[in-house]
């Protein structure tokens, strides 16, 4: 046991972050956020070090600003944007349900059911019904509700003060931070403990910017490919493929197929069809290509890890689960390799000896 007392402690260190994270939500909730934007923009604060010769009170603060211009793109530039799409899309879903209707009953119904001796008249009837529903429903308030919604519970949870001080304090004091922990282990474990730290760091900071960038790249590519296609909210569809892109494979799906579906009820032609499947084979290559790099200091991580991490934590914890589930399987996942390679040193030793 003495031999694993390093991953051990560890180990209880996040169980007991992790736990107090779910009891205490509301109060835990600003340092958790600070905590992600101190890693997320981690990379950033080492290069303004390096400008201002160290200087980590100036280059935490030159970090923040420089967050605070990229949110500010965000809320003016993109998000309207985005939120214009949304009310478009829901404006024109009533259209584009009564043109899903009709190609399953023209083409499904003549094409497909008839030579499987299969009535059309079900399948169409659920569209139909989905159509009436939908125009029930206060089209025009959906998104103003939804999006004040989501702002009124943001400024529940977040201290827009508290936030950027935690920030701060995190990204100038981390090196303290990691001696004063160390100094509270146990003294024969502090050198190997503080490495299995750093390694940790290492692979989660790696995984949390190269999934931001790897969104990034995938929303903006998808956007400006389904732009020059010719497809309808190319922006919506681009945003949301990126956002999901952390999920294997629903980021991927969420894009292509209302894409086709544009492309075939909207547009109508075969050649908008053939354009989307390019954009969209191209992009999951140029992926392919550039994960590896982006991704070179995460072991571990495969997509089936990702998956199962994101199911545990939203059963366990719903939507706050889902969030850190997979930044936890990232840090677990160091923490594991290191015991398991004391494992089968020790187990060599005993064959040897």
């Amino acid at each position: 046991m003495k031999k694993y007392l390093s991953e051990i402690y560890l180990s209880v260190t996040l169980l007991a972050l992790i736990t107090s994270l779910f009891l205490m939500k509301p109060a835990v909730m600003p340092f958790f956020l600070g905590s992600a934007l101190a890693y997320i923009s981690h990379p950033l604060f080492e290069v303004y070090c390096h400008i201002t010769k160290c200087k980590r009170r100036v280059a935490a603060v030159l970090t923040l600003l420089s967050i605070l211009l990229i949110l500010v793109v965000i809320l003016f530039v993109v998000l309207p944007t985005v939120i214009s799409q949304v009310q478009s899309f829901i404006n024109f879903l009533p259209q584009l349900l009564k043109k899903l209707d009709a190609f399953i009953y023209k083409f499904l119904g003549e094409h497909f059911f008839k030579k499987m001796n299969t009535d059309v008249s079900t399948l169409q009837a659920i569209v139909r019904s989905a159509y009436l529903q939908l125009g029930e429903l206060p089209v025009g308030n959906i998104v103003q509700r939804l999006f004040s919604g989501v702002f009124s519970a943001i400024s529940l949870l977040v201290n827009l003060v508290l936030v950027p001080l935690i920030t701060y304090y995190l990204l100038v004091n981390a090196n303290k931070i990691k001696e004063t922990y160390l100094l509270v282990a146990p003294s024969s474990i502090r050198e190997e403990l503080g490495a299995l730290i750093d390694k940790v760091h290492s692979s989660l900071s790696s995984y949390l910017i190269g999934q931001m960038l790897v969104a990034t790249f995938v929303g903006i590519y998808i956007a400006t490919g389904l732009y020059f296609v010719g497809i309808k909210y190319a922006l919506l569809i681009g945003f949301a493929s990126g956002v999901l892109n952390m999920i294997p494979y629903v980021g991927f799906f969420s894009g292509l197929i209302p894409s086709i579906l544009l492309a075939i009820l909207d547009n109508g032609d075969l050649a908008y069809v053939v354009g989307v499947l390019i954009v969209f084979l191209t992009e999951v290559g140029i992926e392919n290509l550039i994960y590896p790099i982006v991704m070179s200091k995460t072991t571990g991580v495969n997509p089936l890890l990702v998956l199962l991490s994101i199911f545990i934590g939203g059963y366990l914890g719903g939507l706050l689960g889902i969030v850190i589930a997979v930044p936890v399987a990232v840090m677990a996942v160091p923490i594991f390799e290191s015991f398991l390679e004391k494992k089968e040193k020790n187990l060599a030793c005993r064959d040897n000896g």
